[in-house]
């Protein structure tokens, strides 16, 4: 397996990768076309965007992280918004060998700290611990809904 800058003739790859990923068990998202384009131009298309991509040994798209990478007093951050793994794959340790091999290129990018947030009743908070990232004491993740 190798990690890479995702290339860019494999975006509409990714976006079915991630569509696959995140329609099924334990999402059930719900994603039109229009939404999911709308979306994926958002994470991809940013001048401080960095979309990150896992290939097997066959050069098969297996798996992204998709976000951004923000300037903070301690350095360059990379927030993961989107992480996935082709379900095929998945609890055979793809994630954490993916997770690995991104410090690397994440290090040549001078990009000290990775940040995300997943939902606590989902298996990727315990996936995300394993691979040693921790809650943070002092944070909340908090969200306010917009009344129609």
């Amino acid at each position: 397996m190798k990690a890479c800058v995702l290339k860019a003739n494999d975006y509409e790859q990714m976006k079915k990768l991630f569509l696959d990923v995140f329609s099924n068990e334990p999402w059930f998202d719900k994603w039109d076309d229009k939404q999911l384009n709308l979306y994926m131009k958002d994470l991809t298309e940013n001048n401080n965007s960095l979309s990150v991509a896992m290939y097997d040994e066959t050069e098969e798209l297996i798996g992204c992280s998709l976000g951004y990478v923000f300037n903070w007093w301690e350095g360059r951050e990379y927030y993961i918004k989107e992480f996935f793994i082709s379900r095929n794959i998945q609890g055979q340790g793809a994630g954490s060998t993916f997770l690995e091999l991104m410090d690397d290129i994440l290090r040549d990018k001078d990009i000290k700290h990775i940040l995300l947030s997943t939902e606590k009743t989902v298996p990727a908070y315990h996936f995300y611990q394993k691979n040693k990232f921790s809650v943070l004491d002092d944070s909340m993740f908090l969200v306010k809904k917009i009344p129609e």
